[in-house]
């Protein structure tokens, strides 16, 4: 599991994402951002999401330091309410922009946050993969993501994970999510990026996508991006 989570890390990048809401009922909403993220000595990466379209959500922005060894942070700005928000513990199940995909979503989140049980390998999308159980390790960190348990499928030559269920209190499943459009960003280090991810709620049959373009690694993104100030300016 470390090793997965090594490599989604990249010493610095950037990015223009389109994150597509369909309703079930074949309605769409688009929403267009741009991000960055850089990875610091101390293995901290932080990320930050700024909305550029439409109208009603530009400038709304998201800063995220994933740590690794304690809980990440997450702060929200609102133009609306013109100052940021940190996002506590308990609002990390809540949706992300109206979508699929929640808060916690966003985070790559602590590897001791979950206790592992390899369950054999399956394939997906033609590629062999690891299947692995987590745990959540107390019932604390079972409330702040929202589930009992999940199932993750990371992908034995890249390490990348292709796929993950999450199962609800009564170990039923009731979200899907999908990672495909791998893309080997650097040839020299091996670093592979998932450029599209899909997610799926099994109970209303809504789904949401984002589909990453304009991706360019860049060791040298500004510090200054990954501050509340910087967000509050958007």
């Amino acid at each position: 599991m470390k090793k997965s989570r090594d490599q989604a890390k990249v010493s610095g990048l950037e990015s223009r994402t389109k994150l597509e809401i369909h309703d079930g009922k074949g309605n769409t909403r688009v929403r267009e951002t741009t991000m960055a993220s850089r990875t610091f000595p101390d293995g901290t990466e932080k990320r930050v999401i700024v909305f550029l379209a439409p109208a009603d959500v530009k400038g709304t922005s998201m800063l995220i330091f994933d740590y690794d060894k304690k809980e990440d942070d997450m702060w929200v700005y609102m133009p609306a309410l013109r100052k940021s928000r940190k996002i506590v513990s308990s609002e990390k199940t809540k949706s992300f922009m109206g979508s699929e995909f929640s808060n916690s979503d966003l985070a790559v989140g602590n590897i001791d946050d979950f206790t592992y049980t390899l369950d054999g390998t399956e394939s997906v999308d033609q590629q062999e993969c690891w299947k692995i159980i987590m745990l959540p390790a107390n019932p604390q960190i079972a409330t702040d993501y929202g589930i009992s348990s999940k199932v993750t499928w990371i992908g034995k030559k890249d390490y990348i994970t292709r796929k993950v269920v999450f199962l609800d209190a009564s170990n039923t499943p009731f979200k899907e999510m999908y990672f495909t459009g791998i893309k080997l960003l650097d040839p020299a280090t091996q670093k592979y990026f998932v450029t599209h991810m899909v997610i799926k709620n099994l109970k209303n049959n809504r789904f949401s996508e984002m589909n990453m373009d304009q991706i360019s690694l860049n060791k040298a993104v500004k510090e200054e991006f990954f501050t509340l100030s910087f967000i509050e300016k958007q």
